[in-house]
């Protein structure tokens, strides 16, 4: 059931999540899961008057191309041992995507303890990360810029905040993103406090105009870039170049960016790079006319698609129509037809309608020469 936020809630709550991850101090004075709850919907099973199983929605909005959408970020899913098994999550998350709906949010994004577990719900991977492990050795080729500078400091410093968020938000209003966080003032200052010890630099170009910023943070051993976005070549040099300031052996040096970075290509000798593509947060389509009305389409075909498989929403189940990104739902035999989790590769995710095919995600009943807009996502967001 959907929890009311109030003391007696919050009482029992706490020693749940406490006890679920581990955590050794009283949550209901602590500002990282506080700015969370207050931004969140809860729901739970309570049994003998015991809260028994919890999960928290958090309240986002987020980019898909040029429209913002309602996101629910889906987090502190927890039970106490002797309720597992009991049903308790699967009842949660049913109620959560029909809550969902009924408010009119577009998707779900969630970090999966099990993509298998999840997938039951509707939900798939969407959003993956790259990650760069840098040998030290290589970071000698990155010297200080000649042309503008790099400022270092702290998010409480309000020109750097102001000009992390001000190139945060150009990027996004670029209209290219398929599935990113349009960050609100609260979630900002939580990432802060939820990162101690983070350090911000902001470049600088010799216009005195900020290029490009870099979050990162020195944790046992670890020289870890949690967040890098560039507008020019010169800014990603120059972020680099920081990151060979710190040069040393006993340090190991990782760089998180999106998927389709090509930050490797700024290194003459890519030998000292090992990269991987992992996948970071599965996403659940909760209104898939929002969705198709979102992602643009390559050329202006008519395309129809067949959805199945929507176990919670039949809404979403069904042949739609797409003619210049106008959608309607039709009754007519489809180009193409996959399940909504398999869709979700190719709507939200980085697969092609192509791929898809080719794979056997998506069976072909008509060939048209048509796809859908990729988009990349920038920034990450962990729920």
């Amino acid at each position: 059931m959907k929890l009311n936020k109030d003391k007696e809630n919050l009482g029992q709550i706490a020693p749940l999540v406490e006890y679920a991850f581990l955590k050794n101090n009283d949550i209901r004075e602590d500002v990282n899961f506080l700015s969370r709850y207050n931004h969140s919907m809860g729901f739970g099973e309570y049994k003998d008057d015991h809260l028994a199983s919890y999960i928290m929605v958090n309240e986002f909005k987020s980019r898909i191309f040029a429209k913002k959408v309602k996101m629910g970020g889906v987090g502190y899913v927890a039970s106490y041992p002797e309720n597992r098994g009991q049903g308790d999550i699967n009842r949660l998350m049913k109620e959560i995507i029909l809550e969902l709906h009924g408010q009119n949010y577009a998707i779900s994004n969630l970090a999966p303890f099990s993509e298998t577990f999840y997938r039951r719900y509707g939900y798939e991977n969407a959003i993956y990360e790259k990650m760069y492990q840098i040998d030290p050795a290589y970071l000698r080729f990155f010297k200080p810029v000649k042309e503008g500078k790099v400022i270092r400091g702290k998010w409480s410093d309000s020109n750097l905040k102001d000009a992390v968020i001000k190139l945060y938000q150009a990027k996004l209003n670029q209209d290219d993103q398929r599935n990113t966080v349009d960050r609100a003032d609260w979630w900002w200052d939580r990432l802060d406090t939820y990162y101690p010890g983070r350090s911000i630099c902001v470049y600088f170009d010799q216009n005195k105009q900020a290029q490009g910023y870099m979050f990162y943070r020195i944790v046992e051993r670890n020289f870890q870039v949690e967040e890098m976005y560039y507008q020019t070549p010169q800014a990603a040099q120059a972020l680099l170049s920081i990151i060979a300031s710190h040069s040393s052996n006993d340090l190991k040096y990782y760089v998180k960016m999106p998927e389709e970075s090509l930050l490797g290509e700024f290194f003459s000798e890519q030998e000292g790079l090992t990269i991987n593509t992992l996948p970071y947060m599965m996403t659940r389509i909760i209104n898939v006319k929002q969705v198709l009305e979102a992602v643009p389409v390559v050329n202006k075909n008519q395309l129809a698609i067949e959805i199945t498989d929507d176990d919670i929403i039949d809404e979403n189940n069904g042949v739609w129509m797409i003619d210049q990104n106008k959608v309607k739902k039709v009754k007519t035999s489809p180009d193409y037809t996959a399940s909504l989790t398999n869709w979700t590769k190719v709507l939200l995710g980085h697969l092609t309608l192509k791929q898809a095919v080719q794979l056997g995600f998506i069976k072909e009943n008509r060939r048209v020469d048509n796809d859908f807009v990729k988009g990349e996502v920038s920034f990450y967001d962990y729920f």
